[in-house]
């Protein structure tokens, strides 16, 4: 395996990195499938060429975290701490070429100019960076101390006489820039908290709410593939002329995949467990006028035990969702790192006709495919650059009941 790039970038050989992980990840999936129990699995899977969504070389992560280090009070470097090293090792950067342009701009201008407020400087020890492909940007700065309306005050100064002069694009009105700062149990902004992000797809340009602080698609090249993966996986499902036209969802998140892929089923179900998710989806349901969608505040178990009806739940009931209104052929389903983990998820997830299955974890992936290609058979499989020089690989799988 070629070695994880951290902290830079190495465009030139960027078709290696992606070759040599995917050869990883198909080794992986095809090894925990190639066992008698799975052999139809393994089959299946071996008989198809995947779909390869190769990244951007450079410049493309939305969204950054990064340490704080001081030198002096004039000024700071950016760090990043190299994983798994004890003691902790520090590398400190100024610029990040895997970051947008935008993001790079912002790491300046702030290095350049917020050392002139002490205000903002002092206890200063974490900045994020969220951007669009617009341009905009929020700058997430982090503090150990209490903050106070003079922070408040300090950042506004510092947007009010440093932004437009050294930002043109700001200037012209192309992009803006906010910043939030968070310390224990305190969140202070000046601006937004979010950017609102459009993503054009095979349906057309999908706008999205994207919060600091939560989960949103760190690269936007491989944020449209994806979407466009379960668009197309959407329109063989409705080919077969299922059953049900109804989709049920769970992990949806700030409701990406939900919203992109409403106006191809009847109606839909969708669920998340997190607040500001929640919220956010709501907003980016109203956002491209999803009228199909009902979102409610459930676990994957609690989904289970609500469709078994062995339990019932206020928060469907004050959403007035009645689960006996669907006729559910598609679950898409986005678990975390960790896969759908143990046999009742599992259980549930192959009850589906068809299942999309976006996965960020190829480990998770391949076990959860050697339970579920008992009951279904895997008709395609993509593969998702999100993080490139790294040997994290996105996929998607679509299976459909044997």
């Amino acid at each position: 395996m070629l070695p994880t790039l951290l902290t830079t970038t190495d465009k030139d050989n960027y078709d290696a990195y992606l070759n040599d992980k995917i050869e990883q990840v198909v080794s992986l999936i095809g090894s925990t499938l190639n066992t008698p129990e799975s052999a139809l699995g393994y089959q299946e899977f071996t008989a198809l060429s995947p779909e390869i969504h190769a990244s951007i070389p450079e410049h493309y992560r939305m969204r950054a975290e990064f340490a704080v280090f001081h030198h002096n009070h004039e000024r700071f470097d950016y760090g990043m701490y190299e994983p798994s090293s004890k003691p902790r090792k520090l590398m400190l950067l100024q610029d990040f070429p895997g970051c947008t342009l935008a993001i790079n701009h912002a790491m300046a201008w702030l290095r350049t100019y917020l050392p002139h407020y002490p205000v903002l400087k002092t206890k200063l020890f974490g900045a994020d960076f969220l951007c669009n492909t617009k341009g905009d940007v929020v700058i997430i700065l982090n503090y150990h101390k209490k903050l106070t309306e003079e922070w408040h005050q300090s950042a506004q100064a510092l947007l009010d006489e440093h932004l437009k002069d050294a930002v043109p694009e700001v200037a012209s009105g192309q992009c803006r820039y906010s910043i939030v700062a968070h310390a224990k149990k305190q969140k202070l902004q000046v601006g937004a908290d979010y950017v609102i992000e459009t993503i054009p797809t095979s349906r057309g340009a999908i706008k999205l709410k994207q919060v600091e602080g939560t989960f949103s698609q760190p690269n936007a090249t491989a944020c449209r593939a994806m979407l466009n993966f379960a668009l197309d996986c959407a329109h063989k499902i409705q080919s077969q002329k299922p059953t049900g036209r109804d989709l049920i969802e769970l992990y949806c998140g700030s409701g990406t995949f939900t919203v992109t892929l409403a106006p191809l089923f009847d109606k839909v179900f969708a669920t998340e467990v997190a607040r500001v998710p929640t919220e956010t989806a709501c907003y980016n349901m109203e956002l491209n006028a999803s009228t199909n969608i009902k979102l409610a505040r459930l676990s994957a178990l609690e989904v289970t035990e609500a469709l078994n009806k062995v339990r019932t739940f206020k928060r469907l009931e004050l959403n007035q969702i009645n689960l006996d209104d669907y006729h559910f052929s598609t679950l898409l389903i986005d678990p975390p790192r960790a896969g759908l983990q143990d046999e009742a998820a599992l259980e549930f997830t192959a009850r589906f006709d068809h299942v999309i299955y976006i996965s960020c974890g190829p480990q998770s992936l391949a076990s959860d495919l050697k339970y579920l290609t008992y009951t279904h058979k895997i008709t395609k499989v993509a593969f998702f650059d999100q993080f490139p020089y790294t040997p994290h690989l996105e996929s998607g799988v679509l299976l459909e009941r044997r």
